[in-house]
């Protein structure tokens, strides 16, 4: 899942942050990483994970230390997703950044096209005395190459798949039987389903049928739902704005101010994220949609049996793939870099990609292990995980743009729900920020 931005005075901050941190952290190692006491190559990995995702997290690095005794993982919080790019960014320009650090996908062009990141092929082939990687068995929706459409250009591999996932729709199963509803499939029967579903006494809605923060992963799963792309296949122009984009957006608009159907969430980013979840576990609200990677945390949480779907579709099916990548930092001492790489390779490896995916509900990133015997008894066991894999099969890919993290936190996050909460249109709304995007890309 994507964390909270902190673009603007917030990114300033967290840079601010950074830059003290790093600065002002102490280290023993030699040039090429090594300690001086014992030859053990320490290898910094920076994290944006909290709750029990930030424990399963330090669990995995004591197995790897434990398994691997030439080398020490320290593993460090550092806020959330963007909190942790912003440092990272910073601390790029000094010696004591991370070696190894996973970052948000939409982040990972910017990171390249800076040249922050080290190109992975080599490790991979096993060279320089590294351990190989079948990199054929990565599920290929949730690999560098599945993820992103390279729009013409060459871009060698340099980022492993760690936690993914998708957004899926979560129902409660109760609420849609008795009410004589299913798992809506199109676009009108969403909207038909939250009609039937929402129950209102009076002014007052005691029911939501469907919930949804208004933001940049729902609305680009829409867009491209309404056969719509972000950018041309250049890459050089952005093409959001006009008939599909508006019917993406219009949609959620039309079910908060028409229909009063749809629950738009207070708060900002993943704060309302919480509310509607909050909502669904209480009752309020009969469905919403929200990453996989929460699979666990509902599970767990709800007081009724709940369902999960794929989400519906337009004028066709389609979904994003969502979460983050390893990196290994290319500014890092030769021998952290190598260590830091047997530590990215061993956290993809089947056991640990199996283990993460049925502790945390993001999802495994190898094909063998979801074709095992073991994980295929347990979605059997638990269908409900076996959605987000199954609609990978609709999954699209987001353009390899080194502007896209700035289009979409700076131009459309801020900007997407101002329909909804204002009395601005959709087509002036997205009209805007499609030229400020095109302007951004000219530059």
């Amino acid at each position: 899942m994507e964390r909270s931005s902190v673009r603007g005075w917030g990114v300033r901050w967290a840079s601010v942050l950074g830059l003290l941190l790093v600065l002002s952290s102490g280290s023993c190692k030699r040039d090429d990483g090594a300690s001086e006491a014992d030859g053990v190559v320490e290898v910094s990995f920076w994290y944006a994970y909290g709750g029990t995702n930030r424990q399963v997290t330090e669990e995995l690095i004591a197995s790897f230390n434990a398994s691997h005794p030439k080398i020490r993982v320290k593993g460090t919080y550092q806020g959330d997703y963007f909190e942790a790019l912003a440092k990272v960014r910073v601390a790029s320009r000094t010696s004591r950044g991370p070696a190894v650090t996973h970052v948000v996908s939409e982040s990972l062009p910017a990171l390249w096209e800076d040249g922050l990141v080290e190109p992975l092929d080599g490790y991979a082939r096993g060279e320089g005395g590294a351990t190989a990687v079948d990199l054929a068995d990565f599920i290929p929706a949730l690999s560098q190459d599945g993820t992103f459409d390279y729009l013409g250009k060459e871009v060698p591999l340099f980022a492993l798949p760690f936690n993914r996932s998708t957004p899926i729709v979560f129902y409660n199963k109760k609420m849609l039987a008795d009410a004589g509803v299913s798992p809506p499939q199109t676009w009108e029967e969403l909207e038909a389903a939250a009609r039937t579903l929402t129950v209102r006494e009076g002014d007052q809605t005691k029911v939501w049928g469907f919930e949804l923060p208004i933001s940049w992963w729902f609305w680009y799963a829409l867009l491209h739902q309404a056969d719509g792309r972000l950018l041309s296949e250049d890459g050089k122009t952005a093409m959001f704005g006009h008939a599909a984009g508006q019917e993406a957006l219009g949609l959620l608009v039309r079910m908060v101010k028409q229909d009063k159907t749809m629950k738009n969430p207070p708060g900002r980013d993943y704060n309302a994220w919480e509310v509607a979840n909050t909502d669904f576990l209480s009752g309020r609200v009969a469905m919403i949609w929200t990453s996989t990677a929460f699979l666990n945390y509902l599970t767990e949480n709800a007081k009724f049996e709940l369902g999960t779907a794929f989400l519906p579709g337009f004028k066709r099916k389609a979904v994003p793939t969502g979460g983050t990548f390893f990196v290994v930092m290319k500014g890092r001492p030769e021998a952290e870099k190598r260590a830091g790489w047997e530590f990215v390779r061993w956290m993809t490896e089947p056991e640990q990609t199996k283990l993460w995916s049925q502790k945390t509900g993001y999802m495994p990133v190898r094909r063998s292990v979801v074709e095992s015997a073991e994980m295929k008894a347990f979605y059997v066991e638990h269908s409900n995980w076996r959605t987000t894999i199954d609609q990978l099969d609709h999954a699209v890919r987001f353009p390899f743009s080194p502007k896209l993290l700035e289009i979409q936190r700076d131009l459309l996050q801020p900007n997407l729900e101002k329909p909804v909460v204002t009395d601005a249109t959709v087509e002036s709304v997205l009209g805007k920020a499609e030229a400020d995007a095109n302007a951004l890309l000219g530059r």
